[in-house]
């Protein structure tokens, strides 16, 4: 199961599931490396890592959507 990471909030680390779409907090502490908002993560023997594959396609269409969105508004 994959999840994206939303937000941190002090300790906690907000992540979306991304089956459901639900969120659950987790412990910031526990949270891999290098994550950060908008990073992919999933759970492997035990330890959250980041899937940097899917996080660079997500970044990659969210950044595409956007320049579509300034073009049609003339930005």
């Amino acid at each position: 199961m994959k999840w994206v990471i939303d937000r941190y909030e002090e300790d906690w680390a907000v992540l979306e599931n991304m089956e459901t779409g639900e969120p659950e907090d987790f412990p910031r502490s526990v949270m891999p490396k290098g994550s950060k908002p908008g990073s992919t993560v999933f759970m492997q023997d035990g330890q959250w890592v980041i899937d940097h594959e899917d996080t660079a396609a997500r970044r990659s269409k969210i950044q595409s959507r956007f320049a579509r969105i300034r073009k049609a508004n003339g930005l």
